[in-house]
């Protein structure tokens, strides 16, 4: 992403831009961008302790320190938040509950509340507000096992999770039915520093030491998927912000080429110079066996290509893993 890209910067920085889920991991790559792009920010996050709110925190040290930053721990349905919508221009709501595995069974209500409810309230906010674009995150779930080169491409989800995904960029659509300028992107497997514990890349990177748990590889690992560095994500969902198109409008956002979990396994244990401890477990449920981006309409539309390798990425994020510290940075919370 260039920083200094005098049309995106001109756009975003007119009015407050918006980003919910902001303490999140591509949320807070999002909120560090939009500040060096100029752009005034306002971060909402309720913290959901899905996982622990001091990673989330830390996540949101170096914005911490920017007068152009607010940060509201709040949920994205507080009455209170009206002046926010009120003042924005661009909003990026990125808030959700992540996690295919634990959207089955129990998990699914707060799923759907988190994925599907939520959103029908900042759509809502947005249309009443006029907000000038709502950037909605959505996910390659939506395919289910139809992503794949070869195969006719299915809005088919065959886990809770993607179903509530879909219905999230469907509700989009119908709110652009009404008047309100929004677009959906379909992250595929995203990576990068500040990753989410629970992810695997996370996960492997960790299990090279002795003090996490040893990685599960459910099934024979020879599942492939998209994997997709964050600054990648960023560039393109900023991309998403000012790019004209047709409202409503969805869109793929996926890395290089395909890749095996076993080729990621030696891959890390390459980067890292040490065995990633391995432990066998059975195939995961919705766990789609290869899942690739159609990224033509993307590039077409949006510009946008991606510019990282995994190799470069993966780099990148076992650096971070050696590095992090525990941060002592405070978040003032507005409202």
């Amino acid at each position: 992403m260039d920083v200094q890209n005098p049309e995106m910067a001109t756009v975003l920085t007119e009015r407050p831009t918006v980003v919910t889920g902001a303490a999140g991991f591509i949320g807070s790559h999002l909120v560090d961008a939009l500040l060096a792009l100029g752009a005034e920010v306002v971060g909402i996050d309720d913290l959901d302790p899905w996982y622990a709110p001091e990673r989330k925190l830390a996540n949101l040290a170096a914005a911490a320190d920017h007068d152009r930053f607010s940060f509201h721990r709040s949920p994205v349905d507080d009455p209170g938040l009206e002046s926010v919508w009120r003042d924005a221009g661009v909003v990026f709501h990125l808030a959700g509950r992540p996690g295919v595995q634990d959207s089955w069974g129990a998990g699914f209500d707060e799923c759907a509340r988190r994925n599907v409810t939520a959103t029908q309230a900042v759509l809502e906010a947005g249309l009443s507000a006029d907000v000038e674009r709502v950037v909605l995150a959505s996910s390659s779930s939506v395919y289910g096992s139809s992503a794949r080169r070869g195969t006719e491409r299915l809005l088919r989800p065959v886990s809770p999770y993607g179903v509530t995904k879909l219905a999230a960029e469907q509700l989009a659509a119908t709110y652009g039915d009404r008047g309100l300028d929004v677009a959906s992107l379909r992250y595929f497997t995203v990576f990068g520093p500040r990753q989410r514990p629970d992810m695997a890349i996370h996960r492997l990177i960790e299990a090279t030491g002795e003090s996490a748990p040893p990685f599960v590889r459910r099934g024979s690992g020879d599942q492939r998927r998209q994997f997709t560095f964050v600054a990648d994500v960023v560039a393109a969902t900023l991309a998403a912000a000012v790019s004209p198109f047709g409202t409503g409008e969805a869109f793929d956002v996926g890395g290089g080429a395909s890749t095996s979990l076993n080729e990621l396994v030696a891959l890390v244990e390459e980067l890292t110079e040490r065995p990633v401890r391995l432990v066998a477990g059975p195939a995961a449920a919705g766990d789609p066996a290869a899942v690739t981006a159609d990224t033509e309409r993307t590039r077409r539309v949006l510009g946008w290509r991606p510019a990282w390798s995994l190799a470069d990425g993966l780099a990148e994020q076992t650096a971070w893993h050696a590095q992090r510290r525990p941060t002592g940075g405070e978040i003032a919370l507005a409202g």
